[in-house]
């Protein structure tokens, strides 16, 4: 029970978690192409990442969360951002939901301790997942771009404002 309090806390205030992310994202230089994403756009990414981790939840689907972000990989290739911060960028939303769910956990019995290590747990299966989607669908968009490349077929990349 307590797992499920901590991710409807996360779920409440993921608008506040977003804009730390995209406070940050500012100060990381590894993370030049995401500089080029709209606020609206990482916004949207990590609500959907809470709402589906929510869904992980009730019910663990593996093999539809790596389907969900495959096509979320596509798509960041076809913006033309490299793959290394497209799961660094992931990988930063974890840390960010993974802080604020310790921060905001009284633990103070051993039952509530071990509640928080299962979602932790819970969440880091979860995100496995979703990185798993992500590279897949970079590396399948990455090799029909190539073999459009080689058949003399020009690479079409698209580009957020």
């Amino acid at each position: 029970m307590l797992a499920s309090t901590l991710i409807a806390r996360i779920e409440e205030h993921w608008e506040r978690i977003a804009s730390e992310i995209i406070e940050q994202r500012q100060r990381y230089p590894h993370l030049s192409h995401y500089r080029n994403l709209s606020d609206t756009e990482v916004r949207a990414r990590v609500r959907d990442l809470t709402l589906n981790l929510w869904k992980w939840l009730e019910n663990p689907d593996a093999d539809g969360v790596r389907e969900q972000y495959e096509e979320l990989g596509r798509v960041r290739f076809a913006e033309g951002i490299p793959l290394a911060e497209v799961l660094e960028k992931i990988l930063m939303i974890r840390r960010h939901l993974r802080q604020y769910a310790s921060d905001h956990n009284p633990a103070l019995t051993p039952m509530e301790i071990y509640g928080e290590m299962e979602m932790l747990r819970t969440m880091a299966n979860f995100f496995d997942h979703v990185v798993v989607g992500v590279a897949r669908g970079y590396a399948e968009a990455q090799r029909q771009a190539a073999q459009r490349l080689s058949a003399g077929q020009p690479q079409v990349l698209a580009h957020s404002a």
